[in-house]
């Protein structure tokens, strides 16, 4: 019932959303208005921009490890790529969550042959390549795309996460970004005054 509730209600607010919208703007305090709209208005665009950049993200990782599974002969290559590129929604956790299963399933699927001279050198050295995968993502793939579509220092990305992943653990992780965008969008439409705001959000 849950399940079927969501998506009656997801329905129809996005069949619906421009009545809801604008049903919404007149209960607006008019002295507030302009502020709410730009505030949705900017939001709207940087997670559109944060989420473009997270399917990219995904998409460099599956083809990489993809690339290394075919390389060393590994069976269903692209399936676990696929696995391993989905679990790395979860920053800096998901990744070692990846390789983990990968070698796991790498070294099911070589039971039936050669056990220590196939599949455990195989599982080696798959790890080896997924991790030079993960250096190139952590490096230079998260810095470049998040920072660029949230408009966010790399450090300051990376402080929120750890900060979200020890207060809320990992469904704070996957949130961390985008609930931080949403939260500096807002302090900066109705708190432009304060200093710390004004640091955070010089470049939105």
């Amino acid at each position: 019932m849950g399940v079927a509730s969501v998506f009656f209600i997801s329905f129809f607010l996005l069949k619906d959303r421009a009545r809801f919208f604008d049903t919404f703007k007149t209960i607006l305090p008019k002295n507030q208005k302009n502020q709410v709209l730009t505030s949705i208005d900017k939001i709207t665009h940087l997670l559109s921009r944060y989420f473009i950049g997270l399917l990219l993200q995904l998409l460099i990782i599956f083809i990489l490890n993809g690339l290394v599974f075919i390389i060393f002969g590994v069976s269903n290559a692209f399936t676990i790529a696929l696995l391993c590129a989905i679990l790395n929604i979860i920053p800096y956790v998901g990744p070692l969550i990846g390789m983990f299963a990968a070698a796991i399933l790498i070294l099911i699927s070589g039971i039936s042959g050669d056990f220590i001279n196939d599949a455990i050198p195989t599982t080696i050295y798959v790890l080896i390549g997924m991790f030079i995968v993960q250096l190139i993502d952590n490096n230079i793939n998260q810095p470049i795309i998040f920072s660029k579509s949230t408009k966010s220092h790399p450090l300051e990305i990376f402080l929120v996460i750890i900060i979200s992943g020890v207060l809320f653990g990992i469904v704070g992780m996957i949130l961390a970004i985008p609930t931080y965008t949403v939260l500096k969008v807002i302090g900066k439409s109705f708190f432009p005054e304060n200093l710390i705001i004004k640091i955070l959000t010089k470049n939105i």
